[in-house]
């Protein structure tokens, strides 16, 4: 990581500071600050230049080398990143500070394996709650097994990215009937269950706790994303016996 990669990141100079003042504006300050200098406002200084925001700094946010670094680390241990990260932009340093809290931004530091996936906790978001990898926003995420800093390679285009979410679906759940489905819920295999329609939304779903598959902690999905439709919410689940899972189709 380069040294002024804060001063990159959040520094810029003063607003138009190389910009002459107009002759109006001038006279108009340095009538202010000979007869009547409270008129300039707290903290304000007598010198005319220095009335107004020709002569005030501004934070930069300019996050695209911040981005191309991170980028560039991809396939490196995380670890060995954040070290690195840490050597040159400092906590006690409000500027660099802020610097480091904006990695979240684009990297998924909270990751776990759930439902045969990768699942992340974004840190940014204000409801943080765990969501699979493939409905993230992030470009890039810490890899649960191996530690690594690898690409979401679920951050497409619209089409791109609805069809890599119906071939995660389709990974852990299939259509028997018009209201019946199996799925797999993780380590404790596959399940069939049974829906029912409903006016609810998924959140009033969620909310009032009716649906047995959620209930029962088997998945953190809302359930238009778990069912793959709206206005359904199951009823009834039971196991699969070796027998049905081998008639699975595939």
């Amino acid at each position: 990581m380069r040294e002024d990669m804060s001063e990159v990141i959040v520094e810029r100079p003063r607003h138009k500071s190389r910009a002459r003042y107009p002759r109006w504006q001038r006279r108009t300050a340095d009538h202010a600050a000979k007869h009547d200098p409270d008129s300039l406002g707290f903290g304000a200084g007598m010198a005319p230049r220095r009335i107004g925001s020709y002569q005030r700094k501004s934070l930069n946010e300019n996050l695209a080398p911040l981005r191309r670094y991170l980028v560039r680390q991809v396939n490196r241990p995380w670890d060995t990143v954040w070290s690195e990260i840490c050597a040159r932009l400092r906590p006690d340093s409000t500027v660099q500070q802020h610097v480091r809290d904006h990695i979240r931004d684009f990297v998924a530091l909270k990751t776990f394996m759930q439902d045969g996936g990768v699942w992340v906790t974004e840190l940014s978001w204000l409801d943080r709650q765990p969501h699979p990898l493939a409905q993230s926003h992030v470009s890039l995420y810490v890899d649960p097994r191996s530690g690594l800093l690898r690409k979401n390679k679920y951050i497409k285009g619209g089409k791109q990215r609805k069809a890599a979410q119906a071939l995660e679906r389709s990974n852990r759940m299939r259509e028997v009937a018009p209201n019946v489905q199996v799925h797999r819920f993780g380590k404790r295999g596959w399940w069939e269950v049974t829906l029912a329609p409903t006016k609810l939304a998924s959140y009033a779903i969620q909310k009032y706790g009716i649906d047995v598959v959620l209930g029962a902690g088997f998945s953190q999905l809302p359930p238009n994303e778990l069912y793959g439709r709206e206005h359904v919410y199951a009823i009834a689940k039971r196991p699969l016996t070796r027998q049905e899972i081998a008639r699975l189709p595939r």
